[in-house]
């Protein structure tokens, strides 16, 4: 065995602790675990395990045998059956990942390139396949109550990480192209009602998973018509009780990754609502997003939000008017005012900023200042 090698077999225990402390003090679940629970999932033993049979199986160039992936799946199937969730074993398994490497890299030299290599590929390729072992079974060890929606939920993060599904799909429906909705909101949101929005997706299949306490991602197949996605995010805003900034993007299995990030940085600076009255995407909301890049013109245009301040409800009465097109009649019926009342605050708009809420330039400044002073203060609050 190299040298490498060698120097890393002498760190077995002292890096298998190190996982240990990393995980109880950044896994929150991990955190609050009772004593006693830490020898029934046996993480320092399986740390220990897991290095010591990667070395041997890297140094001899032999991949995980079926025995070795069994025996991971149980290790899953353990922490599922004392009730941990699928975002801590997401975690876990990154940060396992992350600690692996940066063990072989921290005690590699220059000499020691080829192994270094060696070990680094053997990681990549069957690293993937452990991860897969066990979070298979992780699902068979959640109880059946739970066994559907949590498939769903590794399936969702597994299809937003661009990563293999194969493990989690059996008897689910897998599409090629997914519409992703994120739903960004101001406070966190207890577990329980996570639990509840994602059980509530189950029966139709739909992919759901919280991306953290205030965000939470539904994926539904792009050929369902946009009727039926908008009315899904309305149901997961209901569930979670209180208004959410929404965004959404489309993209291809495979590239669902980049498809989150613009469906997140949309959600960030979309008006929240109680009820989304549409299904905002990249297309309606590139000016604010191109706003919140851009701190100094973002700035300039909270002048604009300072002087809309100054009469009551002009916010939300510009807010509605673009919403419905600018069409006069909609806009006074969805305010509950009469016509002539918002002819009336369309004026004082004009008067307070100095610009037709109507004309080619109050459509693109006034939109994107109501945007994003009901974002910003939103989530200042």
């Amino acid at each position: 065995m190299s040298a490498l090698f060698n120097r890393l077999r002498e760190r077995i225990e002292v890096n298998a602790r190190h996982a240990v402390e990393t995980y109880t003090n950044e896994v929150s679940e991990y955190q609050a675990m009772v004593p006693g629970v830490d020898d029934r999932i046996g993480m320092y033993d399986f740390a220990v395990f897991i290095r010591r049979r990667s070395l041997d199986l890297a140094s001899a160039g032999v991949p995980l045998s079926e025995e070795d992936l069994a025996g991971i799946a149980s290790v899953g199937r353990q922490r599922a059956e004392v009730g941990l969730s699928v975002p801590s074993q997401q975690q876990v398994l990154g940060l396992h990942t992350a600690m692996m490497v940066r063990e072989v890299h921290d005690l590699a030299r220059p000499e020691d390139v080829a192994d270094l290599l060696r070990l680094v590929g053997w990681l990549g390729a069957q690293g993937v396949r452990a991860r897969s072992a066990y979070l298979r079974g992780y699902t068979r060890g959640v109880g059946t109550a739970r066994m559907l929606s949590t498939r769903l939920e590794i399936l969702a993060r597994a299809l937003l990480a661009d990563e293999s599904v194969e493990p989690f799909v059996a008897d689910l429906r897998l599409a090629g192209r997914y519409h992703v909705s994120v739903l960004t909101m101001a406070r966190p949101v207890a577990a329980e009602t996570q639990a509840e929005v994602v059980a509530a997706f189950a029966g139709d299949r739909i992919p759901v998973t919280w991306l953290g306490a205030d965000e939470v991602a539904v994926l539904t197949p792009a050929n369902d018509p946009k009727p039926k996605i908008l009315q899904r995010v309305r149901q997961a805003t209901a569930l979670i009780g209180q208004p959410c900034g929404v965004g959404s993007a489309e993209g291809a299995v495979g590239r669902l990754a980049e498809t989150l990030a613009w469906a997140r940085e949309a959600s960030r600076v979309a008006p929240p609502q109680d009820r989304p009255e549409r299904l905002p995407e990249v297309a309606d909301l590139f000016v604010e997003m191109a706003l919140a890049r851009t701190p100094a013109v973002d700035g300039w245009l909270r002048s604009y939000a300072k002087a809309l301040a100054a009469g009551p409800d002009l916010v939300a009465t510009l807010r509605a008017y673009y919403v419905h097109d600018m069409n006069r009649t909609s806009t006074a019926a969805a305010l509950h005012i009469h016509p002539r009342t918002l002819d009336y605050r369309l004026r004082r708009v004009r008067g307070v900023t100095g610009i037709d809420p109507g004309s080619t330039v109050g459509v693109r400044l006034l939109s994107a200042t109501v945007a994003r002073t009901l974002a910003v203060d939103h989530y200042a609050d």
